[in-house]
């Protein structure tokens, strides 16, 4: 029977308070796995590895800032669709929606810029929180280069 490599997750893994702990880290662009280091190389480009702990920012996967993508997608279209419905309804029945129209453009093409690096480290976070790192896996973290991808081994 092949099965995962650790027995099933420790309850304390999957706790509010583990998952809040892991999620104030990647808003504040630090570590999520170690909390100690800031993870920003440029607003578009996060370090390869953190400074302190050695996890990749990819975690080893080619495809890995697909989830960030898509954080920063959904993230953006609920603050937008938030931001219509409040100035809707405060400002109801004098709704400005010229105002809405031509703002709502500029704002819906700049947040995504604005939220990207915190999408990538909320969804490295995110990550962590799902499948947590093992010792093996930071062995491997530690000793790989930038470009190096794990593969998946089929058996």
């Amino acid at each position: 029977m092949s099965g995962p490599e650790r027995p099933w997750a420790n309850p304390e893994e999957l706790s509010l308070k583990r998952a809040g702990r892991l999620y104030g880290r990647g808003i504040t662009l630090r570590c999520p796995h170690c909390g100690k280091a800031r993870l920003l190389k440029s607003w578009f480009k996060l370090k390869h590895k953190c400074p302190e702990c050695g996890l990749r920012s990819d975690r080893g996967e080619e495809d890995f800032f697909l989830g960030g993508i898509l954080f920063n997608y959904v993230f953006c279209g609920l603050v937008f669709l938030v931001a219509v419905v409040l100035i809707v309804a405060f400002t109801w029945p004098a709704v400005p929606w010229d105002f809405l129209q031509w703002g709502g453009i500029a704002f819906i093409a700049i947040l995504p810029f604005l939220f990207y690096p915190f999408s990538l480290t909320t969804w490295l976070a995110s990550d962590i929180l799902i499948k947590p790192v093992t010792d093996e896996e930071m062995e491997w973290h530690r000793a790989s280069r930038e470009g190096e991808f794990r593969r998946q081994r089929v058996r």
